[in-house]
C-alpha cells in the first residue's frame, strides 16, 4: 500500500467513526433527542434504569469509533503539512488537539457508562450523567482552533494549485460560528442554549457534523491530487529548488565559456 492509498484509508476512517458512533450514540444509547438538563434525578435515573444494556453496548461502540478520529485527524495534518511544511506550528498544534478531542469524545462516554454500571442510587446517575452532557458538549474550543487553523493555512497558501480551495477556509469559520452556542451549556438549564437547546445542540451538531464530512472529503481530494514528486516541490521547498536552479544555471553558463566540465549533480 502507497502513501497515497494510506492516507485515504486514514481520511475516510471519519466515516467510520460517524457510522459506529451513530449506533451507540444515537440507535443504542436513545440519545438523539438529547433529555433535558432540567430533568431530576429520578426522571435521569428511570432512563437508564429502562435502556441500561442499550447504553452500555453503544457507549463501547461509541468508544470504539471515537478512536478512528486519530488516522483521520493524521489524513488532514498531513495535508497541512504540504501548506506548513518548514515551520510547522499550526501543524503540531492541530496533532496536540486532535489527540485532546478524542480525549473529548471519550470520557464523556466513559462517565455515561459509569452512571449506567450502579443504578441504586438516583442522584449519583445524575451527577455521573451531567458529568458526561456538559463536557461533551461544552468543550468546543479544542476543535474551534483546529477550525481556525485549518481556514488559516488555507489562506496562507499561494501556491498556483493550492491544497484546499479559498472557499474551504470561509467554510472552517462558519463551522466555528455554528460551534460557538455549546460554550454556554455550563450556564443555562433551560433554553437555546441548554444543552438540548436549539443552538447549543441542533446547531452546533449540525455544524460539527458539516465540518467532519466537508473536510473528510476535501482532505481526500487533496490527497488524490497530490502530485507523484511532491517531496522534491513541497511549498517550502519551492523556493530554495528555484534558487539551486538558478545557481546551476549561471554555473552552465560560467562552464560554457571556460569550457569546464558542467555540474554533474543538482
Amino acid at each position: 500500500m502507497n502513501d497515497r492509498r494510506l492516507q485515504l484509508v486514514c481520511c475516510y476512517s471519519c466515516w467510520g467513526c460517524l457510522v459506529l458512533f451513530g449506533l451507540g450514540w444515537v440507535v443504542l444509547a436513545g440519545f438523539l433527542p438529547p433529555p433535558s438538563p432540567a430533568a431530576t434525578a429520578a426522571q435521569v435515573a428511570h432512563q437508564f434504569r429502562g435502556n441500561t444494556t442499550g447504553i452500555r453496548i453503544g457507549m463501547i461502540l461509541s468508544i470504539l469509533g471515537s478512536a478512528l478520529l486519530l488516522p483521520w485527524g493524521g489524513a488532514v495534518a498531513a495535508q497541512m503539512r504540504r501548506i506548513d511544511s518548514r515551520g510547522g506550528a499550526l501543524v503540531w498544534a492541530w496533532i496536540a488537539a486532535q489527540g485532546a478531542i478524542l480525549i473529548e469524545f471519550i470520557y464523556p462516554c466513559a462517565f455515561w457508562c459509569v452512571a449506567a454500571f450502579r443504578l441504586g442510587d438516583p442522584t449519583r446517575i445524575q451527577s455521573f450523567n451531567d458529568l458526561a452532557w456538559l463536557p461533551f458538549f461544552g468543550i468546543v474550543a479544542t476543535g474551534m482552533f483546529q477550525m481556525v487553523a485549518l481556514a488559516a493555512l488555507t489562506l496562507l497558501d499561494k501556491r498556483p494549485e493550492p491544497v484546499f480551495p479559498r472557499w474551504f477556509a470561509y467554510f472552517q469559520l462558519w463551522c466555528v460560528a455554528g460551534v460557538a452556542p455549546a460554550e454556554f451549556v455550563f450556564v443555562f438549564k433551560t433554553g437555546p442554549l441548554a444543552w438540548n437547546g436549539l443552538l447549543s445542540y441542533w446547531v452546533a451538531l449540525t455544524a460539527a457534523f458539516a465540518w467532519l464530512a466537508v473536510t473528510t472529503i476535501m482532505t481526500a481530494r487533496a490527497i488524490k491530487r497530490t502530485p507523484d514528486n511532491e517531496d522534491l516541490v513541497s511549498a517550502d521547498g519551492v523556493g530554495e529548488l528555484r534558487e539551486r536552479l538558478s545557481a546551476i544555471e549561471a554555473e552552465l553558463a560560467d562552464s560554457r565559456l571556460t569550457g569546464a566540465s558542467a555540474p554533474a549533480t543538482l
